[in-house]
C-alpha cells in the first residue's frame, strides 16, 4: 500500500470507530465524512438537542502535501498518537489547529 492510501485508511479507521461512540440524545447522530479525492475527512455531530440546533465537528484531518493535518479535536483524545500508533511518521502529521509559530514546538510535523 502506497504512504497516501496508508493515511488515508488510517484516519478513516480513527474515525470510524470515534462515530461508534453514541451521542447523549437519540435525536443527535454521528456522521463520518470522507472526500478521498480533495482529502477531507470529518465527523460531526448532527441533530436537535429539544429547540438548540447541534452542527458540531468532533474531528477534522486534511491530506496535504503528503502530510496529515489534525484540523479540529474536540475530544481529550490524542489522536495524534494514535495515528503513530498506527504506523504514521510524527514527523508527516501536522496540527493545524495551532498558528504556524507554535507547530515547531508541538513536537510534530511543520508545513
Amino acid at each position: 500500500m502506497d504512504k497516501l492510501e496508508h493515511y488515508r485508511q488510517a484516519i478513516q479507521t480513527l474515525l470510524e470507530r470515534y462515530s461508534q461512540f453514541g451521542t447523549q440524545h437519540e435525536d443527535i447522530e454521528n456522521e463520518l465524512f470522507f472526500d478521498t479525492v480533495r482529502d477531507h475527512y470529518q465527523l460531526m455531530s448532527v441533530g436537535w438537542d429539544d429547540l438548540d440546533r447541534i452542527y458540531h465537528t468532533i474531528l477534522h484531518f486534511d491530506i496535504k502535501n503528503g502530510k496529515i493535518w489534525l484540523q479540529q479535536n474536540t475530544t481529550d483524545i490524542d489522536v495524534g498518537q494514535e495515528l503513530i500508533d498506527m504506523g504514521i511518521p510524527k514527523e508527516d502529521i501536522v496540527l493545524g489547529l495551532h498558528p504556524a509559530y507554535k507547530r515547531p514546538y508541538t513536537g510534530y510535523g511543520v508545513a
